[in-house]
C-alpha cells in the first residue's frame, strides 16, 4: 500500500510539472509543432510505401513516438543535457530526455516485478526501482567503451589509408571523405560526421576538437593534436600520420598481451561478483521463506548491507588491479 502511494504521487507530481511546462513553454511548442512537418518524416508517407515492411516500420513509430511524447516531462531536467553527450558518444539516436523517461519506464517494471516476486516487501521493490533505472544507464556505458574501442582498433587503418591518399596528391579533406567511405563504422560515421561540419563552414580544428569530444579516446587526441600542429607549423603529414599509426599498432599489441597475463584475475573477478547472485537465486527458489528472512529481518538487511558494500569493494579492487594503462 505504501508503494501504491508512492507511485500515485509520483505519477502526480510529473503530471504537474509536464501542465506547467506546457503552459510556460507553449510558444516554442508550437514552433517545434510546425517545424516538425518539414524536418520529420510523416507516418502518412510512410503508408504509403510497401505494405509489408511499412506495417513493422509503422509500428517502430509509434514507439518512437511514445517515447518522444514521455520524454517530454523530462525537458525541463538539466540531466537531460548531458545525458545527449553520452548518447552521441554511444551512437544511440535518441534525446537526453527520452533516454531519461526509458530509464523511468524500464525502473517502474523492475520495481513492480521485484514486489511480485517478493511477495510485497518493499525493501525489493525499491530495489528493482533503482535497479532498473541503472540498467540502461550501464548498458550506454558499455556501449560507449564498445564502439570507442572498435574506433581504436580501426583507426591504425585509417591513418594508414589517409596517409597513402595524401602521398598520391590527395588533401586533406580528401583523405578524411576516403576514410568515411571506405572505412566500416564507428570510424566512417564519426569522420563523415567532422566532414559534414566541415562543408557547413565549421574550421577543421573546431571540427577535429568535436571529433575528439565525440570519441574519447587517447589515440585520436594524439593523432588530432599532431594534425593540428602539422598545419600551423607545415611538414610531412603522411610521415606523422604513419608513425602514429605504427605507435597506435605497437599499443594495441602490448595491450592484447597484457589482457592475455590478466585474464585469471578477470576470471576471479567476474566469480565473485556472480557467485552470490546466483546462490541466492537458487536458494530463493529452493526455499524461498529461508531467504526472503534476510530482507525482512533488521539484522538480514543490515548484513545484506555489509556484504554488498564488501562485494563492491572487492571488485573494485580486482578491477583496480587487473587494469594496467599503456
Amino acid at each position: 500500500m505504501p508503494l501504491v502511494i508512492a507511485m500515485t504521487t509520483f505519477i502526480v507530481i510529473l503530471a504537474a510539472f509536464y501542465c506547467i511546462y506546457g503552459y510556460v513553454f507553449a510558444p516554442t511548442l508550437a514552433v517545434k509543432s510546425r517545424l516538425s512537418r518539414y524536418v520529420e518524416l510523416l507516418p502518412e508517407a510512410v503508408s504509403q510505401g510497401s505494405p509489408s515492411p511499412g506495417n513493422s516500420q509503422h509500428k517502430i513509430m509509434a514507439w518512437r513516438e511514445a517515447i518522444r511524447q514521455a520524454g517530454k516531462f523530462f525537458e525541463w531536467t538539466g540531466l537531460a543535457r548531458s545525458i545527449e553527450h553520452r548518447l552521441i558518444q554511444a551512437g544511440v539516436p535518441l534525446r537526453g530526455a527520452e533516454f531519461m523517461a526509458i530509464c523511468t519506464g524500464v525502473a517502474l517494471i523492475g520495481g513492480l516485478v521485484m514486489l511480485v516476486l517478493s511477495g510485497g516487501v518493499i525493501f525489493t521493490a525499491v530495489a528493482g526501482l533503482m535497479g532498473g533505472y541503472l540498467a540502461p544507464i550501464f548498458w550506454l556505458r558499455i556501449k560507449i567503451t564498445k564502439r570507442v574501442k572498435a574506433f581504436n582498433l580501426e583507426l591504425g587503418d585509417a591513418l594508414t589509408l589517409m596517409a597513402n591518399s595524401l602521398r598520391t596528391g590527395y588533401s586533406f579533406l580528401q583523405s578524411v571523405e576516403m576514410v568515411a567511405r571506405e572505412m566500416p563504422p564507428p570510424i566512417s560515421e564519426e569522420f563523415s560526421r567532422a566532414l559534414k561540419e566541415m562543408s557547413l563552414g565549421v574550421t577543421t580544428e573546431e571540427a577535429l576538437n568535436n571529433l575528439a569530444k565525440r570519441i574519447s579516446s587517447d589515440d585520436l587526441d594524439l593523432v588530432i593534436t599532431a594534425v593540428l600542429i602539422q598545419r600551423q607549423v607545415g611538414g610531412n603529414l603522411a610521415e606523422v600520420l604513419d608513425n602514429i599509426s605504427g605507435t597506435i599498432r605497437a599499443r594495441i599489441k602490448i595491450k592484447g598481451e597484457i589482457k592475455t597475463l590478466t585474464a585469471q584475475g578477470r576470471i576471479s573477478g567476474m566469480m565473485i561478483c556472480l557467485l552470490p547472485i546466483v546462490l541466492g537465486i537458487m536458494l530463493y527458489l529452493i526455499n524461498p521463506g529461508y531467504l526472503t528472512t534476510l530482507f525482512i529481518h533488521p539484522l538480514g538487511i543490515m548484513l545484506l548491507g555489509v556484504a554488498v558494500v564488501s562485494q563492491v569493494i572487492g571488485v573494485f579492487a580486482i578491477v583496480k588491479i587487473v587494469n594496467i594503462e599503456v
